[in-house]
């Protein structure tokens, strides 16, 4: 497949006369060297946030205050308010699943909440899966300056545990709409959860970290996998490190099934810049990611221009030492970034090879 793109690159800049290897018109040089080549796939990806998520309503009420969209809710600041009271995020990656309060069992909730309480500047005593009388007095100080009834317990649905700062994408509810909840009722025999009820979203939100989303077709997932290395070329034509932070499948593109064929889902790569260097904030915009398909290292190389097609699928490089020219079969390989891998005899680093124009 690569010799037959060569020939007709040559052919179409030549008029066909470098195919027989006669003609010399060719005075440029180029050098024959060691070098790295990597052949890369490029994506095309577009600029968003991590880790979106729906914020559900676990109380029921009206709802009195929302968020804008692209407002940044950081730790004990409030998500959105009911009856006129504040819903409030706390950081966790252990969701609210009950009420917390004194006598309540052993539990990691206990700790994650114990935890945020202090970086509030509240004393819980100390921060352990233990809810005691000191993590109740600072529930109680917390409620106090949230204008909430100093009860003492963190009522579930009160708190909206959430990985970190959170960015809100959009509103899934409206000013004064009235929300059922999820979260209300006496808890089952046997069980400290709360009676389960459908919960409905009241906003999404995603992380403050911004990422390149790209989606990959089916014949490109072969060469994406977690923790690879790409390239980001930014707006501007700028080129950053980045990793490859998430995979998942996304849903078939349409159009196969009306041939008879089953559709193939795609994949979706979450791309993270990575070292110093940061995603500028354009929301949406389009960047391309290049994914390394093949690296060979350290090979003897030539400018791809160098190359001619001297006949079916045999190529050939000119020569130029001491002013004699002299034609040399080459076998060609791995073509990248202007250069293209070649073996040939006789053929040396430093050695003058003609380019064409």
């Amino acid at each position: 497949m690569f010799a037959a793109a060569v020939v007709v690159l040559l052919l179409a800049g030549s008029g066909g006369s470098a195919a027989t290897g006669t003609s010399a018109t060719a005075t440029a040089t180029g050098t024959v060297e060691r070098r790295t080549l990597a052949e890369h796939l490029t994506a095309t990806g577009t600029i968003g946030y991590a880790g979106e998520t729906a914020v559900l309503a676990r109380l029921a009420g009206t709802v009195t205050a929302l968020p804008a969209v692209g407002d940044v809710v950081r730790r004990g600041e409030r998500l959105y308010a009911l009856n006129g009271e504040p819903v409030l995020l706390m950081y966790g990656a252990q969701p609210a699943y009950r009420s917390l309060s004194d006598g309540v069992a052993e539990g990691r909730d206990v700790e994650q909440l114990e935890r945020n309480l202090a970086a509030l500047g509240y004393s819980p005593g100390g921060v352990d899966d233990d809810f005691t009388w000191e993590t109740a007095a600072a529930v109680s100080a917390w409620q106090e300056d949230h204008g909430l009834e100093a009860t003492g317990e963190v009522e579930l649905g009160r708190v909206a545990f959430l990985p970190g700062a959170q960015r809100v994408t959009a509103l899934e509810a409206t000013l004064g709409e009235a929300l059922a909840g999820g979260g209300g009722g006496e808890a089952e025999s046997g069980s400290e959860g709360e009676a389960e009820a459908p919960s409905v979203p009241v906003l999404r939100t995603s992380s403050t970290r911004r990422v390149v989303s790209v989606v990959l077709e089916a014949d490109q997932q072969s060469i994406a996998h977690r923790g690879q290395k790409v390239e980001v070329v930014l707006p501007g034509g700028a080129e950053v490190p980045g990793e490859v932070r998430g995979l998942a499948a996304t849903e078939p593109a349409g159009g196969g099934e009306e041939a008879g064929e089953e559709a193939e889902p795609g994949l979706e790569a979450t791309v993270a810049v990575t070292g110093k260097h940061r995603i500028p904030g354009l929301d949406g915009a389009t960047v391309n990611v290049l994914f390394t398909e093949q690296v060979r290292h350290e090979v003897l190389s030539v400018p791809l221009t160098a190359l001619i097609a001297i006949g079916g699928d045999r190529f050939a490089v000119y020569a130029r030492e001491g002013g004699a020219r002299r034609q040399i079969v080459v076998k060609p390989g791995l073509a990248a970034n202007g250069y293209v891998e070649v073996d040939g005899e006789g053929l040396r680093p430093g050695m003058k090879v003609e380019v064409g124009r």
